[in-house]
Parts: C-alpha cells; sequence; structure tokens
C-alpha cells in the first residue's frame, strides 16, 4: 500500500513523500507468533474520510483496486528495489523509486483504473488508506482464527488416543488462539471511530476485498521470488 500510495499520481522524478516507512501488511502477516497488528499508517481525518464509507465508493473502490492488479508485481518490485538500495533512508528509498521506469507504468494503470472506477485521486487515496489497511488486518485475523480449529483438532486427536500432543500443535494453538476476539475488537474499533452503519457496509463488501487481498498476495509472492 506505501509503495502505491507513494507511486500513484506521481510521474517519474517526482514520488510524494509519505510520514513514515510502514511495514509490509503481507510480511507482518506471517507471523503467527505473535498478535497480529494492522498495517502502520499515519493519522487519517476521520471527518473526511467518513463520507467516502459508501456502498457505492466502495463499490469503485473495488473496481480500481481489481484494475490494480495488473500492476502488483511491478509495484512490489519498485518497492524492493528501493528498499534494496535506499534501506530506511526515506529520501534514498525515494528517489530509488523515482528512478525506476516502472513507476512511469505503473502511474498510467492508476489513472486508467481511476477512469475506470469514477473515483478522483483523493477519494482513492483516502479509501487507500482506510479501506485497504481495514480489509488487510481483518483478512489476516480471519486467516489465523480459521487455523486455531485446525490445531485444536489435532491435540485432541492426540489425547484421545493416549499420545503427547505435538509440542508445534500446542506452540501454534496458542499462537493463533485469541485472534477471534481480536477481530471483534478491530471491528468494534472500527465502528466507534466511524459509526455503525460504515462499518456494516464494509463487512458488506469483505468478501470482494478478501478476494482481491489474495490475488494481490499471489502476485505479491510471486515478485518476492524475483531478483529486484
Amino acid at each position: 500500500m506505501f509503495v502505491l500510495l507513494c507511486l500513484v499520481g506521481c510521474k517519474k522524478g517526482e514520488v510524494a513523500k509519505p510520514a513514515a516507512l510502514p511495514a509490509s501488511p503481507v510480511l507482518g502477516a506471517a507471523k503467527p507468533a505473535s498478535p497480529i497488528a494492522p498495517p502502520a499508517a499515519s493519522p487519517v481525518d476521520v471527518a473526511a474520510v467518513k463520507p467516502l464509507l459508501t456502498d457505492d465508493k466502495l463499490s469503485r473502490f473495488a473496481v480500481y483496486q481489481r484494475e490494480m492488479l495488473a500492476v502488483t508485481s511491478e509495484t512490489m518490485g519498485v518497492g524492493m528495489q528501493a528498499f534494496a538500495k535506499g534501506g530506511t533512508d526515506q529520501k534514498k528509498f525515494q528517489g530509488a523509486m523515482a528512478a525506476d521506469n516502472r513507476t512511469a507504468k505503473i502511474a498510467d494503470a492508476s489513472k486508467a483504473a481511476l477512469e475506470k472506477s469514477g473515483l478522483t485521486q483523493d477519494e482513492m487515496a483516502k479509501l487507500m488508506r482506510v479501506a485497504t489497511r481495514y480489509y488487510a488486518h481483518v483478512y489476516a485475523l480471519q486467516q489465523a482464527a480459521g487455523k486455531v480449529e485446525g490445531y485444536r483438532k489435532k491435540i485432541d486427536e492426540a489425547k484421545t488416543s493416549g499420545k503427547q500432543p505435538g509440542v508445534v500443535d500446542v506452540a501454534m494453538e496458542k499462537a493463533y488462539s485469541g485472534q477471534a476476539a481480536q477481530l471483534e475488537m478491530v471491528r468494534k474499533e472500527f465502528a466507534t471511530q466511524y459509526g455503525p452503519e460504515a462499518l456494516a457496509l464494509m463487512q458488506k463488501h469483505e468478501p470482494e476485498f478478501f478476494a482481491i487481498n489474495e490475488k494481490m498476495m499471489g502476485a505479491a509472492m510471486g515478485a518476492m521470488m524475483k531478483k529486484p
């Protein structure tokens, strides 16, 4: 998300400066031993975003996201190469992105996706920061919570047969347990911040955004397997 926000709408050599370098939601979600945290983000203007959390705008944002799937590998590639060259030095990181020839392709793809979705650049940026963050976090929590039952079943089967449960199964069950409660807390916090009606709409659109997320993660993992 960070890389995309830096690149879309920016021509080569004009990469926007972010407040901070956030962690990757894909990589962050792959650590079951620790609580799943949402992708880092700078403060959001709730009053400016709240009017965009409608059925129409979320549907349009889904159109935008699906269109941008075509350049997921390029976006990840730019980010990975920029990190390899600049590390956590924001100036070097941004300079590397700006110099990458793929930047123009991503910007062009975003422009076409915006036209198809009917969203403005500003609307897309606001939804990117809020909706993408929410769906990435909830998706990761649901994936983790869904694995708990599998490990509990293995533990119960071992006990029933008079065997000692596997160390890995016990450790993973402990690591993943509590995700359902955390998921409920995340949704409750979202409702408190944006209202119960907005939460209901976000939940309504979860299936389509989760599907987009899965495709995006697949493309991202493919890009990670390649050398920058």
